[in-house]
């Protein structure tokens, strides 16, 4: 048995299917009434005044405190980050959002010292950062909270808080072993800062219970308060919102506005649309690693570019769209389709393309996908009932049912975090359901380990790719049916000769290492590697992640063929111009939950997709 690891981690299948229990939480330390141990923080105004930034800071209030200049970010043959600037002001809330595979968390990594840039300066607060170790980075005055919770669990709430307050001390090793006056002085202090940020953010009375007692919400919150007490100049949230529900999402929005009120500046990368427009003062939106805008919410929200980014655009427009010299082109508002130009043919949906110097040409129309399930459709496929998936604490999906006919493409929408992979995951197999249940072919599933949906079938692409990057590209796909082996060399050999058919790069790479191709032909690989496996149901997570654009049009063209000519597709993808287009049916997911379901081409004109993406009400 695999079992969990400390900290209550996740356990598969497997390990319930041995018996495992999650062992007894402990009894709750009891709650500290604040007032009782430090009167004066029963004022909020003395709170305030407590936790507000004590340090001086060199940049006026609306000028720039941070200022990203010319930042390339390289890893390898990869530029994650291409020539990118940007500042932070003084005292604002600035948004970085961005599709998957964007740059956010290398541009977060770069400015907090994780990364070292390839090229370009970071300057903070007048002083440029250069190779500064993280931990200088820390005491010049820019702290992050981290996508996972990296809490000390086995310190109580106030412990983790005083941690963080040690960036300011001074006394030195000697003088904490000779505990100095200096010592006694700060620690005293450190107690009083610590007990003051857990009453700003709201947990105080669980100041002494163990971090890994926490609620999760609690614990981001303390996650907060730590990093608040480094006396920060810039505060830096690395996606804080993740697993909340609206009501948390809701009170983590009103902290923040506090964080700012009080004297902080604030950097948020965060995923929930609606919550980077409610509460940020200024947004950088990222593409493919470059900045494609920067402005207030409102404007970001209406910015062709950044609908472009987010939903996708259709073949026509994907090399023009952006050519005209003017800049990007407007969409009518008027228009009722997210994506169709208004003097379009109501058959056609693509975007209006200008050419420099010369009118809009004539766009190919779009082919329409049948409007329902393919002929021979009757009995689902796959059926999934009412599932709740969480990771730990955090309840990831809930209750979401769907259905995929035979023949069938369907498609999973929706912003990041909303739970599409974790969904994969779940069909999958490697996911554990807490309720709720999955058929196949009208078979119960919902205990079945991964290695035997395989065999019955259910075959994944994971997002990522996967490829195996010490294996050849032939090597590669013998491991896709290394679980559903060829009863006769002939059916392997007409598999392969399909795949060759699909992928003609990989026939021309067949004996090249997987990790030495390219991002487009790793993914080529890994859906050649799932049909060698004869899916009955193909899972595909994110096929065109971090794919330039026209390598997005070849991998949506073959997922197309590869369901014209009979494979039953599922696909999560975060471009709904292309998915949609080519899909039967489709599902939004907005955290945790289907918010809307319907056919391909009418959810194309449906303004609950944009809705999904860039939080419009």
């Amino acid at each position: 048995m695999t079992g969990p690891g400390a900290g209550d981690a996740l356990f598969d299948n497997e390990d319930l299917a041995a018996g495992y229990v999650p062992p007894p939480s402990e009894e709750p330390a009891g709650e500290v009434d604040v007032t009782a141990v430090l009167p004066a923080l029963a004022d909020p105004g003395t709170v305030a005044d407590v936790v507000a930034p004590q340090r001086e800071i060199d940049t006026a209030v609306g000028e720039p405190l941070l200022r990203v200049s010319n930042l390339t970010m390289r890893f390898g043959g990869l530029t994650a980050l291409d020539d990118m600037s940007f500042d932070i002001r003084r005292g604002e809330i600035l948004g970085l959002i961005g599709p998957n595979g964007a740059g956010k968390t290398t541009c977060f990594n770069a400015i907090t010292g994780v990364y070292k840039p390839t090229a370009g300066t970071v300057t903070f607060d007048g002083k440029q950062l250069g190779k500064q170790p993280r931990n200088a980075i820390t005491r010049l005055g820019i702290a992050r909270t981290f996508q996972n919770i990296r809490l000390f669990g086995e310190m109580t709430a106030l412990e983790n808080v005083v941690v963080g307050t040690d960036a300011r001390h001074k006394t030195s090793v000697p003088g904490a072993i000779l505990r100095t006056p200096r010592f006694h002085r700060e620690e005293r202090d450190a107690v009083e800062r610590g007990m003051a940020l857990l009453e700003f953010v709201g947990i105080a009375p669980r100041a002494v219970e163990k971090a890994r007692n926490l609620s999760y919400g609690d614990q981001r919150r303390l996650e907060i308060a730590r990093a608040l007490a480094t006396e920060p100049k810039l505060l830096c949230l690395d996606e804080p919102a993740a697993g909340f529900n609206p009501s948390e999402k809701s009170a983590l929005m009103d902290l923040i506005r506090k964080i700012r009120d009080d004297g902080y500046t604030v950097l948020l990368i965060e995923h929930d649309m609606r919550l980077v427009m409610g509460v940020t003062d200024r947004i950088v939106v990222l593409e493919f690693g470059r900045k494609i805008a920067d402005g207030l919410p409102e404007q970001i929200r209406q910015d062709p570019a950044v609908i472009a980014a987010y939903l996708g655009v259709p073949d026509e427009a994907e090399a023009a769209a952006l050519v005209a010299p003017d800049g990007p082109p407007q969409l009518d508002p008027n228009e009722p389709s997210l994506f169709t130009n208004h003097a379009a043919e109501a058959a056609t949906t693509y975007l209006p393309v200008y050419e420099q110097g010369g009118p809009p040409p004539e766009p190919e129309p779009v082919p329409e996908p049948a409007a329902t399930a393919p002929d021979g459709a009757g009995e689902p496929l796959l059926v999934v009932e009412d599932m709740i998936v969480g990771y730990g604490r955090i309840e990831a999906l809930h209750g979401i049912s769907m259905h995929v006919a035979h023949g069938e493409l369907v498609t999973l929408l929706g912003a990041n975090g909303a739970g599409k992979t974790t969904t994969m995951r779940a069909l999958s197999g490697l996911l554990p359901l807490q309720q709720g249940r999955v058929l196949f072919e009208g078979t119960d599933i919902t205990r079945i380990k991964a290695p035997e949906r395989v065999i019955q079938g259910l075959i994944q692409a994971p997002e990522g790719r996967g490829v195996f990057p010490g294996m050849t590209v032939q090597e590669n796909l013998d491991m896709g049916c290394h679980a559903r082996p060829f009863k006769k060399k002939a059916e392997y050999t007409q598999t392969l000769d399909w795949v060759f058919e699909l992928f003609p790069r990989l026939l021309e790479r067949r004996k090249q290492v997987g990790g030495t191709l390219s991002g487009g032909e790793q993914q080529m690989l890994a859906i050649g590697r799932a049909l060698m496996a004869r899916p009955k149901l193909l899972l595909l997570d994110e096929p065109s992640m971090g794919l330039a654009p026209m390598v997005i049009q070849q991998i949506f063209r073959i997922i197309s063929e590869i369901n014209d000519q009979g494979t039953t597709v599922l696909l999560v993808e975060q471009n709904a111009q292309q998915a949609l287009t080519r899909s039967h049916r489709a599902y939004i997911l907005e955290t945790g939950s289907v918010t809307k379901t319907g056919g391909g081409r009418e959810l194309l004109h449906d303004p609950a997709v944009k809705a999904a993406y860039l939080g419009v009400a």
